[in-house]
């Protein structure tokens, strides 16, 4: 028969049963003392002593208050929760405010783990700027991975207007989420200096939700994002605009100006494909072609000018020239012209590319009588 003690009690239901005074309303000095201790032993206790379980009533050898119960196998006194400590180590290095509990193992291997009474956590740090926080030299990646497909892991950002007991619609331009990046600025962080942001696109119903992503980077000699000009966006309509906040196609750009590198677009030469392409434009540095169908065409390039000529006095059946200066026009290209204004009667004209850079306009009286043209603006296209 195994014996059983019950103190308070008649009919202990286990080996050792203390019942509390008042179970309901138990008494201030209802429950179980267990020894009590400044320091530890001078002499180890032994094997007979494996899991014997003392209080540290005052911290003592770098060892918090608490309960603590001797390991023989380790030949140490083991903290009842030896992992996470409440504050005592990193406020006896003089790190933290105090206000956390403590990663002694991580803290251990170099990298400190707190959870702060906030309930923010940090790794690496605990003077934590946002609620999930890493600072550890060298790499710091984050990785989540799946073995069930389609399950495939997602980095899911959910906000709504009201609160979470009683949730709200978006309203247009707010934001739902985004990545953002910080960099050094010579004396601290600096602000957002890129991030992709997710927003309403309009208003949100039960029936309608659009959104958009907007990417912004800082340009050169600037220091944070212009607020509200992203550099391209993803409109509800999957229009996609680059440099535009509200595109009108399903790809638009925005307008260049005369400074280098500001073309709208601009492709690099290359090499043309072995079979063409529907659909396709190519540059081989030399021409631009487009395939409308399967056959790949040169796009015509043209060369426009603008001119006032003032022809000579032009007798009948005779002719007059005069040149146009076109930057880039060569012999051999072909050309056509016009007056920008009505001419005389019986006159016509005709033109080409007589030297680099030079066409002559010829114009013809076929009256049977002279004509004196006015002097007027006349138009020039070179078509290569």
């Amino acid at each position: 028969m195994i014996a059983q003690v019950g103190i308070g009690t008649t009919s202990p239901k286990s080996m050792l049963d203390i019942p509390a005074s008042n179970s309901t309303s138990p008494a201030s000095t209802d429950g179980i003392l267990i020894p009590r201790i400044n320091n530890f032993p001078a002499s180890n206790p032994g094997a007979d002593q494996d899991g014997m379980l003392v209080f540290l009533s005052t911290a003592s050898a770098g060892n918090p208050k608490g309960f603590y119960y001797w390991d023989n196998t380790l030949t140490d006194w083991i903290s009842y929760n030896d992992e996470w400590k409440d504050d005592f180590v990193a406020q006896s290095r003089g790190d933290y405010d105090g206000n956390l509990i403590y990663a002694n193992q991580a803290g251990a291997g170099g990298v400190d783990v707190v959870i702060l009474d906030s309930g923010q956590i940090g790794m690496g740090t605990s003077n934590l700027e946002e609620n999930l926080e890493l600072k550890i030299d060298g790499d710091n990646d984050i990785q989540v991975s799946s073995a069930s497909p389609p399950d495939a892991p997602q980095l899911v950002f959910y906000t709504t207007n009201g609160t979470f007991a009683s949730p709200d619609f978006m309203n247009d331009n707010d934001d739902i989420g985004y990545l953002t990046g910080k960099v050094w600025t010579g004396t601290g962080k600096s602000a957002d200096v890129a991030n992709i942001q997710m927003e309403a696109d309009g208003d949100h119903s039960s029936g309608s939700l659009p959104t958009k992503i907007e990417f912004a980077v800082t340009s050169p000699n600037d220091t944070s994002l212009d607020s509200g000009n992203p550099e391209m966006v993803i409109a509800s309509t999957g229009n996609v605009g680059i440099g535009l906040n509200d595109p009108s196609a399903v790809l638009e750009l925005k307008a260049g100006t005369s400074s280098s590198n500001s073309a709208p677009l601009k492709l690099t030469s290359g090499t043309n494909l072995s079979t063409p392409e529907a659909g396709a434009m190519e540059y081989d540095g030399t021409n631009l072609y487009f395939t409308p169908s399967t056959t790949r065409k040169i796009l015509m390039t043209g060369l426009v000018a603008t001119q006032t000529l003032n022809f000579p006095n032009i007798g009948s059946g005779n002719t007059s020239e005069l040149n146009v200066t076109v930057p880039g026009a060569v012999v051999g290209s072909a050309c056509s012209c016009a007056p920008n204004t009505s001419i005389e009667n019986g006159l016509q004209w005709s033109c080409y590319v007589s030297s680099t850079n030079s066409v002559r306009i010829r114009v013809s009286n076929v009256n049977a009588f002279a004509v004196n043209p006015a002097s007027r603006s006349w138009k020039v296209t070179v078509i290569d």
